[in-house]
């Protein structure tokens, strides 16, 4: 698979910055704090970041009392909404294509190959589509 832990990186993240904002009523959360209170490191909570800002779930502000707050509610951010943030333009599947065999069946094939795996990765776009953040906090234990 060719994802990273960015996925679960920019969750943890927008759910700390939530959490904070609500109890104790943070305004901007510094990267620094982000990045030592979940334990992810400095460069990799700044690109994670960066990228939630791109894709306006986040919002920066620079100087003394800058840094990062939630630019919408968490109840309308999706798992979609941060996976398409935190993995921009990234296939799911990496199919090898380059075989030194040819003709019709071997095309035939490949096109199959990448036909289910492309199906594979709207089913999970699907899933990942109807899940919000907040309900990560309420989604009620099964058995």
């Amino acid at each position: 698979m060719a994802y990273s832990t960015a996925l679960s990186q920019g969750i943890s993240i927008l759910l700390y910055i939530h959490a904070l904002s609500e109890e104790n009523c943070y305004n901007y959360l510094s990267t620094k704090l982000i990045s030592e209170q979940l334990n992810i490191p400095v460069p990799t909570t700044v690109k994670v970041i960066r990228n939630l800002n791109n894709a306006k779930l986040t919002m920066a502000k620079e100087g003394a009392k800058g840094g990062i707050l939630l630019a919408q509610p968490l109840s309308e951010i999706t798992l979609l909404d941060v996976f398409l943030a935190v993995e921009p333009g990234k296939d799911l599947f990496k199919v090898h294509t380059h075989v030194t065999l040819q003709g019709k069946d071997v095309d035939d094939v490949k096109q199959k190959i990448i036909h289910h795996l492309d199906g594979a990765e709207i089913a999970m776009q699907n899933y990942l589509k109807d899940i919000r953040l907040t309900d990560l906090f309420h989604e009620e234990r099964k058995g």
